[in-house]
């Protein structure tokens, strides 16, 4: 949110509960993501509980999913929010894609758009734990001895594999 209020030469935000309850900040980011479908005109609203609906219906125009009302924005409730924050940015972010120079430097492993999503959660999570010698490449092939998954076992609970 912060990124593109700043492009609009808005001020930011410290929160999506009371912030975003008068629909001016989002009608500027979602003019920033699509300029096309989404006008600044609704800022002229005077009517908080209008200018919402014709803020949530630019964001629709944009290719957002219905999942909040008018007054379910003006209520300022920071979870409901934040939701359709997070259904904006789902359906079109802003950003530039990384090129080849920008991954290699954030070292982004290629490989981790391999395997399926419950594979990768796996192998991204016991990689996080640093477990000494233990660095999962193939989730399948490296857990088939059962080695891997003891030494998991025991760095969450050292007492629970008896190494003996």
């Amino acid at each position: 949110m912060n990124f593109h209020l700043k492009a609009a030469n808005q001020p930011e935000i410290a929160n999506l509960g009371k912030d975003l309850k008068d629909s001016n900040k989002l009608i500027y980011v979602l003019n920033q993501l699509d300029s096309t479908n989404c006008t600044l005109d609704a800022l002229e609203e005077a009517d908080e509980i209008e200018r919402a609906r014709k803020m949530i219906e630019s964001s629709a125009a944009m290719g957002v999913g219905d999942c909040l009302g008018p007054q379910d924005l003006c209520k300022g409730n920071s979870k409901v929010n934040s939701v359709f924050v997070a259904a904006i940015f789902n359906t079109k972010h802003g950003l530039e894609e990384l090129n080849e120079a920008e991954i290699e430097a954030a070292g982004l492993i290629d490989d981790d758009i391999v395997g399926s999503r419950e594979e990768r959660a796996f192998r991204l999570w016991i990689n996080s734990m640093q477990i000494e010698n233990c660095f999962i490449e193939n989730l399948y092939e490296e857990v088939r001895d059962g080695l891997v998954l003891l030494r998991v076992c025991h760095r969450i609970d050292n007492a629970t594999v008896d190494w003996t």
